[in-house]
């Protein structure tokens, strides 16, 4: 069966990341499962954020990570239920929410360190055996997209 989405080329470049994302996400999630871990995929953000910076508050994560302070509150939310991170008050300003990792999430997070590793190293490897720099290539489109929106591209393009 023919590959649809690379078939569209260029117009399905989103959907391509997307699954490629969905991929690598669900084959870490499985590594997870085989190493004994239980972890959802959609915390790695937080609990990366919460190992090195132990205590944040969600708008300066949400912030540092450039997502929504809501975002970090659904994923948050999950991880407080499940024991991995605390949320405390601030003292100053009521609404403001400070995350911390619990000492059960940080025994998760410190078993998950040489995954997370490992990863890496792999996601090296990829590039290096697809003969492409695909970060540079990421980063460069993001800086082109913080100069010009893709909202601006297509209004500009359907203009003409």
């Amino acid at each position: 069966m023919t590959d649809v989405l690379k078939e569209l080329g260029a117009f399905a470049f989103a959907s391509r990341m997307k699954r490629l994302s969905d991929r690598l996400k669900a084959e870490v999630s499985q590594v997870y499962l085989e190493q004994g871990i239980t972890f959802n995929d959609s915390w790695f953000l937080v609990g990366v954020m919460l190992s090195k910076h132990k205590r944040m508050t969600v708008t300066d994560m949400a912030e540092a990570l450039g997502i929504s302070p809501p975002a970090i509150s659904q994923v948050y939310g999950d991880m407080v239920k499940a024991g991995i991170v605390e949320v405390e008050t601030g003292d100053i300003d009521r609404r403001q929410r400070i995350l911390s990792l619990t000492p059960a999430g940080a025994s998760v997070v410190e078993a998950l360190n040489p995954i997370w590793n490992a990863f890496e190293i792999c996601t090296k490897d990829l590039f290096e055996e697809a003969g492409c720099d695909a970060l540079a290539a990421l980063t460069a489109m993001e800086e082109c997209l913080e100069k010009k929106s893709m909202i601006q591209r297509l209004r500009e393009t359907l203009k003409t």
